[in-house]
């Protein structure tokens, strides 16, 4: 009497070939901080004119309000770096 092969049994063995060609996952590179949330307010027209502006160069609100701190930040406090 022979022995019924499994129906799944080429599926081992192409799993073991992918096992074997696949590489090793790249380590990730250390990046700046990892974003925060970060929460404050704003005066209306202050608000209103950096959705405008931010629209208009396609730019997000966020990127625009981190860079004017960096910016600030270097200026007036670069011993913080």
């Amino acid at each position: 009497m022979s022995e019924k092969k499994s129906r799944f049994g080429v599926l081992k063995d192409v799993k073991a070939q992918v096992q074997q060609q696949e590489q090793p996952a790249p380590t990730p590179t250390p990046q700046a901080d990892k974003q925060q949330p970060f929460s404050s307010t704003l005066s209306g027209d202050l608000k209103r004119r950096l959705k405008m502006a931010t629209a208009a160069e396609g730019r997000k609100q966020y990127l625009v309000l981190e860079q004017a701190l960096e910016e600030y930040l270097s200026r007036h406090h670069p011993e913080l770096k």
